[in-house]
């Protein structure tokens, strides 16, 4: 009997340490499932990503002294006005009584103010993620200028106008004197930034040009080219059905097509088509255009060196246009190789078109000083063309037009020429004298 007892005993030790034996290789044998869900779930990155203050960033600054205007284009001394506009505490934001052209030309280039000016009209509802600003119905208010009254007061208060040159709206606030005070001091200390303008064209926005000619560097890129599959990852849900044909490349119902010269994309995915969005309020558009912001960052898209811009919303196409700019000056491109723009669908992105390129290495001893003429040259070039009426011109600063390399061999150089470029229609393009001559 005791025999019996130990060689159960020694059975079931026997019995159990090969348990133990096999759950342990059959653990090794399983396959690391955490491991594979979190490279599923991994976004793709293709560049850098951006704050909205980086990407919705005023281009130009304006001082109306002494019935001078003065403007700057300087962007160190706009990060620093902007920087320090983060700690002020504005009262609250209320929408002015309708002005008339001339009254609304007549405030915001007031004697004794300081103008902060935008490529185009952006939302109050992204400003105030940045900056502390409230008032009623703001979520469907956008402005493209802060004008600030740095004239003396009694009651310690200066008044701040938020101003949508295209629908002539005003919304006022206001500041304590101390806030004011920072604003003139970074100025001030900036005035050799400052350049005087001694012309001014009473149109429907009032332009000030300057009869002086402007010099401005040449400049050469090294192009960087950003892999295809980089762009099939972010864009198509499952990439591993994408299927190629050339240079089109489809998982079934979205679609890539890469114009390899000038290297530029367009996503569709057909079925996100929005018909009629020019119908949208102005708290959609908003929405969109914040959209459109979050779907470049989702996937790290801002490229190279430089910066992109918010310049735009087409309210006909729900199209959010964002433009590259170096030393704070626009860059234009016929082809799209300096702008992404995003259309927003139904429920997602109707239509994407990028680069699929960054600048990555400026040539230094390809630098050339170019001499341009004047801005009130351009105006008077701009009003012979019979296509362009002169009342609607809204702007006129100098820029960059990109052209690629022609040579064998060099399709990684691009040029930076230096050029004038005008706004029209809330749009901006590019001035080109033969063109303008033509009347084309």
């Amino acid at each position: 009997m005791m025999k019996k007892t130990g060689f159960r005993s020694f059975l079931l030790t026997v019995l159990v340490v090969l348990s133990i034996v096999l759950s342990y290789f059959i653990w090794k044998g399983q396959p690391d499932y955490e491991a594979i869900n979190v490279k599923e779930v991994e976004k793709t990155t293709i560049d850098k990503t951006m704050t909205t203050s980086q990407v919705f960033k005023p281009y130009k600054l304006a001082v109306n002294a002494n019935e001078i205007n003065y403007q700057s284009l300087d962007s160190d001394l706009l990060n620093e006005l902007m920087a320090q506009g983060k700690a002020f505490s504005f009262s609250e934001v209320v929408l002015a009584n309708k002005k008339s052209n001339e009254e609304y030309e007549k405030l915001i280039h007031k004697n004794g103010t300081i103008e902060i000016i935008f490529p185009n009209n952006i939302p109050f509802s992204i400003f105030a993620q940045n900056f502390q600003v409230e008032g009623e119905g703001l979520e469907s208010a956008f402005f493209n200028r802060i004008v600030f009254d740095i004239n003396n007061t009694d009651t310690g208060l200066h008044s701040v106008y938020f101003a949508n040159d295209d629908q002539e709206n005003i919304y006022q606030s206001s500041l304590q004197n101390k806030d004011i005070d920072k604003i003139e001091k970074i100025v001030k200390k900036n005035e050799s930034k400052l350049m005087q303008n001694d012309k001014v064209i009473s149109n429907k926005r009032n332009l000030f040009l300057s009869s002086e000619k402007t010099k401005l560097n040449r400049k050469k890129y090294i192009t960087d080219s950003l892999e295809i599959n980089l762009f099939t990852s972010a864009l198509f849900q499952d990439s591993g059905t994408v299927k190629s044909e050339g240079n089109t490349y489809t998982d079934g119902s979205s679609v890539i097509e890469m114009d390899t010269e000038n290297k530029v994309l367009e996503y569709v995915n057909p079925s996100q088509e929005r018909t009629n969005p020019e119908d949208l309020n102005n708290v959609k558009r908003a929405g969109l255009i914040q959209d459109s912001f979050n779907f470049v960052n989702d996937h790290a898209g801002w490229t190279g060196d430089g910066a992109y811009y918010f310049t735009g919303y087409a309210a006909e196409s729900a199209t959010t246009n964002f433009s590259l700019f170096i030393d704070n000056l626009q860059v234009y491109n016929e082809d799209g190789m300096a702008d992404i723009s995003v259309t927003e669908g139904l429920e997602a992105v109707y239509k994407y078109m990028r680069p699929f390129f960054r600048l990555d290495t400026d040539v230094p001893g390809e630098k050339k000083e170019v001499t341009m003429e004047s801005s009130y040259s351009v105006y008077n070039a701009l009003v012979e063309n019979p296509n362009v009426k002169a009342e609607e011109i809204e702007d006129i600063v100098p820029g960059y037009h990109m052209t690629r390399s022609e040579s064998s061999g060099m399709n990684r150089i691009v040029t930076l020429e230096p050029t004038w470029l005008y706004k029209y229609h809330d749009k901006w393009f590019i001035f080109q004298p033969e063109a303008e001559k033509a009347g084309e």
